[in-house]
C-alpha cells in the first residue's frame, strides 16, 4: 500500500512528524500550502498524479487541523475524472473539505448524479468500477450533508 502513495506525500508527512515544535510544523505546512497554491494557479497543466498528490496533501493538512481554503476546483476536476483513482481522491477530499452550503457543490452535482446512476447502465457491461464510484458518491453525500444533493 505504501508504494502506491505519492513519494512527495510520504516525505511531507515524514517532515511533519519529525518537526521538533508546533512552530516548525506550522512553518512547514505554510510552506507547503504556498507551494500547492502556486502549482494550482500556474498556467501549466498538472498531471493526474500531481493533482492527486497535492489534493492528498490538502486533505492531510486539513486533518491536522489547519485551514484549507483553496483547491476546490481541483477536487471538482478529480471527482469529474474518468479514472477510479481520481474519483477516489476527489470524493474523499470532497467529503472532508466541502460542506453543504459550498458553491462548489453545485458544480459537481451532475457528476455525483451520474456516478449514482452509472451502475444501472454498467450492469449491462458488468463494470465494478461504476459500483465503486456510486459508493464513493453516496458516502460523500452522507458526509457533506447538503440537502440539495438528496
Amino acid at each position: 500500500m505504501a508504494s502506491q502513495q505519492p513519494k512527495g506525500l510520504q516525505n511531507f508527512i515524514s517532515d511533519l512528524r519529525n518537526a521538533k515544535s508546533k512552530e516548525e510544523e506550522t512553518r512547514r505546512v505554510d510552506k507547503e500550502l504556498g507551494n500547492i497554491r502556486k502549482k494550482f494557479s500556474s498556467t501549466s497543466n498538472l498531471s493526474s498524479y500531481q493533482r492527486k498528490k497535492y489534493v492528498w496533501k490538502l486533505v492531510y493538512i486539513h486533518v491536522l487541523g489547519y485551514d484549507v481554503d483553496f483547491g476546490h476546483n481541483e477536487i471538482v476536476g478529480l471527482v469529474s475524472g474518468r479514472k477510479f483513482s481520481e474519483k477516489q481522491v476527489g470524493y474523499v477530499a470532497l467529503s472532508l473539505l466541502l460542506r453543504g452550503g459550498d458553491q462548489m457543490l453545485t458544480m459537481i452535482l451532475n457528476t455525483i448524479r451520474g456516478d449514482l446512476t452509472s451502475h444501472i447502465t454498467a450492469a449491462q457491461s458488468s463494470s465494478s468500477t461504476s459500483d465503486a464510484s456510486a459508493c464513493l458518491a453516496l458516502c460523500s453525500i452522507a458526509n457533506v450533508s447538503g440537502l440539495e444533493l438528496i
